[in-house]
């Protein structure tokens, strides 16, 4: 329906050109060292002709016809003034494939124009896009939204992020033992300040402070041991009430757990593991990894099991011994100071 509205306008047309023409006109295009563009073969064609294409059943694209002269220019609220000079940079572009089916920056546009959309914020990846959908919706007669084009978030080694840097799925840095909190609020801190030193917030603090007039141009570079430090922070907030479901959660991705265990004594467990491991863990992980290293030491069921009696001479006259005994009295009296839940 848009289609045939602006070809009735006069603002787009139909194409006629073949794959093999095209391909044709792009590699002589590279090898005249131009850069490869539609040349307009159909662009002022004649309507006799193109009837005639139409009545033998030939197939067609429906190109945009952009204005002579045309320039795009908008006011991103990341980049600044962002301008193109359309003819140089596009040329008439596809709005529908052969096959009928519309291509992305048409339906991108109608979208946008049809759902009022106001605001887009996405990768500066897709800034010639923009050029394609602003033309589209002038000929509309559609406001265009306000643009933010981000800076791509790169890697450690300052490449584009990619697979090869690691996790690649939310579910992996859940499995890695992140919080969903620590990941927003990490992920917030790409490319955005709130003008302030503070790093750490709570998912209703970034909605509060979050202004997409601070989102800032350069590139950002995700870095694990930031994100693990984060990470830190939003664990220490919590109790330990409130992380051991979390801990939990990792001996079972471990395998640690037996199925059908006493449920008193896993929580007993866990809550012990997490205690330990509290103030210096970076992931939920680390606790249950924690606990796998210390329960892989081999050590006696108890002082009495110890079957090297020279060891036991030795222990007996270190300060561990007395130390140990004394905990064993008072923790089984329940006389034992337990860690502070906060």
């Amino acid at each position: 329906k848009v289609a045939n509205k602006l070809l009735e306008e006069g603002k787009a047309y139909r194409c006629f050109c073949t794959k093999e023409e095209l391909d044709k006109m792009r590699e002589e295009q590279e090898a005249a060292g131009i850069p490869p563009r539609y040349d307009n073969t159909w662009r002022d064609a004649d309507p006799e002709l193109v009837a005639q294409k139409l009545a033998e059943g030939a197939e067609y694209t429906v190109r945009f016809k952009v204005p002579p002269g045309a320039r795009v220019v908008i006011d991103d609220a990341v980049r600044g003034t962002v301008s193109w000079d359309a003819e140089s940079t596009v040329g008439d572009f596809i709005l529908l494939r052969s096959s009928g089916v519309p291509v992305y920056n048409f339906c991108v546009a109608v979208d946008d124009s049809t759902m009022g959309i106001t605001t887009v914020i996405r990768a500066e990846e897709h800034l010639t896009n923009t050029l394609r959908q602003c033309l589209i919706l002038d000929a509309l007669d559609a406001p265009r939204p306000r643009y933010a084009h981000c800076s791509l978030i790169l890697g450690e080694d300052k490449q584009k992020l990619s697979k090869r840097h690691g996790a690649t799925s939310c579910n992996q840095f859940r499995l890695d033992g992140f919080l969903a909190d620590a990941m927003i609020n990490y992920l917030s801190l790409l490319g955005w300040n709130d003008g302030t030193d503070n790093e750490i917030f709570t998912r209703d603090e970034l909605i509060e402070s979050f202004d997409v007039n601070r989102v800032v141009k350069s590139p950002s570079v995700f870095d694990m041991s930031k994100l693990r430090w984060v990470n830190a922070q939003h664990m220490k907030m919590m109790t330990v009430e409130e992380l051991a479901p979390l801990v939990e959660e990792q001996f079972g991705f471990l395998e640690m757990l037996e199925e059908g265990a006493d449920k008193s004594k896993v929580d007993d467990f866990v809550f012990a593991a997490t205690s330990l491991a509290k103030q210096m863990m970076e992931t939920t992980q680390d606790a249950a990894l924690n606990a796998k290293a210390v329960l892989g030491y081999g050590l006696p069921a108890s002082f009495d099991d110890l079957p090297d009696s020279e060891a036991k001479e030795m222990i007996k006259q270190g300060n561990f011994y007395p130390i140990a005994k004394t905990i064993i009295s008072d923790t089984e009296a329940n006389n034992f100071p337990m860690p502070d839940p906060s």
